[in-house]
């Protein structure tokens, strides 16, 4: 998960003073993991499937790109070589596996995290070129813990 302290370890890897971020994905994953990086200085630029979600962005002056980021040319456009972190918060885990190979093979300094489902796509994310990768399952059963300590707490 992003967090400050993982911030502190993007780079400006350009030089120009600005940091760059893609977001792959901007459902509630890619929205909180692309509103963070704006708080944080990055420049995001936003790339969907859903026409709406990209003209509801652009219509805020914010950038964004229509397309498939398995597609290299949707890659470049959005401005992956001069990118400092990819997020790929896409709900479609063969497609953010593949996403992370095509990015790797195109930047191997690139930061790159991920969202899965499942653990055991997790780790073929991590072998594919993600630097992080947010599991759901894992994510989800920490939640599910908390939970029931807070209500055991509450029913002593």
């Amino acid at each position: 998960m992003m967090d400050m302290e993982a911030d502190q370890n993007f780079k400006d890897h350009n030089g120009d003073g600005e940091r760059y971020a893609i977001v792959a994905g901007y459902g509630p994953a890619g929205r909180i993991a692309g509103e963070h990086l704006e708080e944080s200085g990055y420049v995001v630029t936003v790339v969907d499937t859903n026409a709406d979600t990209v003209l509801q962005r652009l219509e805020r002056n914010k950038d964004a790109k229509y397309g498939n980021i398995l597609e290299e040319s949707v890659l470049r456009t959005a401005g992956i070589m001069k990118a400092d972190v990819l997020v790929i918060a896409i709900p479609d885990e063969a497609a953010a596996i593949e996403a992370c190979r095509l990015a790797r093979n195109m930047r191997d300094d690139l930061l790159i995290v991920a969202r899965t489902n499942f653990l055991s796509r997790g780790l073929m994310a991590g072998e594919a070129g993600a630097n992080e990768v947010v599991v759901e399952e894992v994510v989800t059963a920490a939640a599910m813990r908390d939970a029931v300590n807070r209500l055991m707490k509450a029913n002593k």
